[in-house]
């Protein structure tokens, strides 16, 4: 008679991993832990983690760790001094019995990181025991960026429509200082993202009555694009705002510092009035609480029950 096995079954627990470009500013993390803290709001009980997907952020942290008391001692939290990488991270939770795991990306939209965090995410799917039981994972799905990301299972314009609903009250405050809105996105030399301008259009099409902007530090439009968009317009006074997570090195390397091949810097040397408001949308609740729901649609598309269950008698 051949050998039977007594059915096994594995510790299976819920997570969500946050996957943060990440920050070396101190001053930008109240963007990534607002988000954190939204998503945790919005799924009591349920494991939380973050982790940071660039490697040159990561080593920043690294060597910041061989004096970590000088960090502590500024509020820095324990999770970001000793902050992992998607890996990493995976690792660990899997190692602590979270085999259902929702990778969130906070990324802004379907560029470099998030192609490269995909393929990781793929690859990790792909993993086949001999014993099904034995599988490192049940379940483990990536969502998707604030922007959204191409595909059939949800429409990117509908990502799009709630990102433009968030951020709309500044264009409404460019307008009350009589000036043009000027984002400014990281964008990247991967690909050109056609969603940004979609997004401009869109914004354009609902203030009619404001000059509205978006332009990259890497890629298209530029800082000379840009300039030439605002001569033709006849522009004077800019409000000029970061459209990325965090407020970190492009905000206060290349958007808004004294050099003057800085954004600002070329701005005012054009003759523009330049204003700027250096905070990562991350530190927008509304915009933060966008990643919580992006999460609870990929749990509902995918038969995750984030709901945290309660025993004992009810008082």
């Amino acid at each position: 008679m051949g050998r039977t096995y007594k059915k096994r079954k594995q510790i299976n627990r819920k997570a969500i991993l946050l996957a943060h470009f990440g920050t070396s500013f101190l001053s930008a993390l109240p963007s990534l832990q607002n988000i954190q803290r939204q998503v945790i709001e919005a799924f009591p009980g349920v494991e939380v983690r973050l982790c940071f997907t660039s490697n040159m952020i990561r080593n920043i942290w690294s060597a910041r760790r061989r004096n970590p008391q000088k960090w502590l001692e500024q509020g820095v939290a324990e999770e970001i001094l000793y902050v992992q990488s998607f890996l990493g991270a995976i690792g660990s939770l899997q190692s602590d019995n979270y085999r259902t795991i929702i990778v969130q990306p906070t990324h802004m939209y379907h560029g470099e990181q998030y192609e490269d965090l995909k393929s990781y995410v793929n690859a990790l799917q792909s993993i086949r025991t001999i014993k099904e039981v034995w599988s490192p994972f049940d379940k483990l799905v990536l969502s998707r960026p604030a922007l959204g990301t191409y595909g059939i299972t949800y429409d990117y314009l509908d990502d799009l429509r709630e990102v433009i609903s968030v951020v709309g009250h500044d264009v409404r405050k460019a307008e009350n200082m009589g000036a043009s809105m000027l984002y400014v996105a990281h964008g990247n030399d991967f690909f050109s993202s056609g969603v940004f301008n979609e997004m401009l259009a869109t914004l354009r099409r609902n203030n009619q009555a404001t000059s509205v902007h978006i332009g990259m530090v890497e890629g298209f439009p530029g800082v000379d694009e840009i300039l030439e968009e605002f001569r033709k317009e006849n522009v004077r006074k800019v409000l000029m705002k970061p459209f990325m997570i965090t407020a970190g090195d492009h905000a206060h390397h290349d958007i808004d510092n004294e050099e003057p091949d800085s954004w600002r810097g070329r701005l005012q040397a054009e003759g523009y009035e330049v204003v700027t408001e250096m905070e990562g949308l991350g530190s927008n609740d509304a915009f933060a609480r966008l990643f919580a729901e992006r999460i609870r649609r990929t749990a509902e598309c995918h038969d995750i029950d984030l709901v945290k269950k309660t025993t004992g008698a009810v008082r």
